[in-house]
């Protein structure tokens, strides 16, 4: 899902704050992975479909291969854009830069995939159409590393 934002720990992997849940800066998309010991809740807080103000042209999932993607698995859940650009785990990005050579750490096989599916991946977005786009169709007036455009709900292109 496309992640509030990318900055670990406040924006998009969020403490629950004893089930408080409050919600962090909207500056990307609605998803936000609450960080807490206890158990999956299901009654967590979420952002209002409302908050969405173009609903054909905002990303809502994005196809991110990683080893990690498996039913069950809530790890990663979240993609923070199209080419990791530090800040965060490479997991949480389309690709990471390092890819080609894959460090041992790395879990993200999106450089591999995006090779494999002409230089393109799947995007759902809030209106439920599916595109299949290159990543730069994606980032409007950002960058690779700093999306805009399709990835942002607050933020223009």
């Amino acid at each position: 899902m496309n992640g509030v934002g990318p900055a670990y720990g406040s924006e998009w992997q969020v403490d629950t704050k004893n089930h408080t849940y409050p919600l962090p800066p909207l500056d990307h998309g609605v998803g936000v992975y609450w960080s807490d010991s206890g158990p999956l809740d299901p009654d967590a807080h979420g952002y209002k479909s409302t908050v969405v103000r173009d609903n054909s042209g905002t990303i809502l999932l994005v196809e991110q291969p990683n080893y990690q993607n498996f039913c069950g698995q809530v790890w990663p859940s979240m993609s923070v854009g199209p080419v990791a650009g530090g800040g965060a785990p490479a997991d949480l990005y389309q690709t990471d830069p390092a890819s080609p050579g894959m460090s041992a750490a790395s879990h993200n096989f999106g450089y591999s995939a995006y090779g494999l599916h002409s230089k393109r991946f799947d995007y759902l977005f809030h209106d439920g159409h599916a595109e299949t786009l290159k990543m730069e169709q994606t980032v409007g007036k950002g960058t690779l590393t700093a999306p805009l455009g399709m990835w942002t709900i607050a933020q223009g292109d």
